[in-house]
């Protein structure tokens, strides 16, 4: 079984070439190992991104090394959101209309690696940091949102701090955002 177009344009993304090719193969091989830790043989790595023809399908636990490689926990987990996902034209239920929620409504978004904010809507899809881990966001600045979604990147159309328009922010381009959490409390 050749993975899917979507997933390996995502993985020739993470791994900085493209996969398709025998040496593109090799390097994603290599980086599947330094990033998680588990080896899978290269012929296998080869089968997956078309290089060498397919026997049959591939088992669980390869699939789920690549979905770890890509920052899913489990290849069900990925399968789901890349099936779910499609190109993402017409699928407006997978968004969150950030300016549809209520005020003071908090919004805990998390993406990796280890990267976390907590944010506050002021109303008209504004909003306010309150908490930043391991992000160049800072609590106090002011965010801009239209819309998040698991599995895309986190995208700030405007960002002001102290006042000043500091531009655009984008971040999560990876494996995008990991886990939305929406509290009305």
């Amino acid at each position: 079984m050749t993975l899917n177009s979507l997933l390996l344009e995502k993985l020739s993304e993470k791994a900085g070439q493209d996969v398709t090719t025998p040496a593109g193969a090799s390097v994603l091989c290599l980086d599947i190992e330094l990033k998680t830790g588990i080896t899978l043989g290269l012929n296998t790595v080869k089968r997956l991104v078309g290089v060498l023809p397919s026997e049959g399908a591939p088992r669980l636990t390869t699939l789920n090394v690549v979905a770890n490689y890509l920052g899913y926990p489990t290849w069900d987990l990925l399968a789901e959101d890349t099936d779910m996902r499609g190109s993402g034209f017409g699928r407006k239920d997978i968004f969150i209309e950030m300016s549809d929620l209520e005020e003071d409504v908090e919004v805990e978004v998390c993406w990796r690696p280890g990267r976390r904010i907590l944010i506050r809507h002021d109303g008209n899809g504004q909003y306010t940091v309150l908490k930043s881990e391991n992000s160049k966001l800072l609590k106090g600045d002011i965010l801009s949102l239209s819309q998040l979604a698991i599995g895309f990147p986190f995208i700030a159309d405007k960002v002001f701090r102290d006042g000043k328009p500091l531009g655009s922010y984008r971040a999560a381009d990876g494996a995008g955002i990991t886990r939305l959490t929406i509290s009305e409390d």
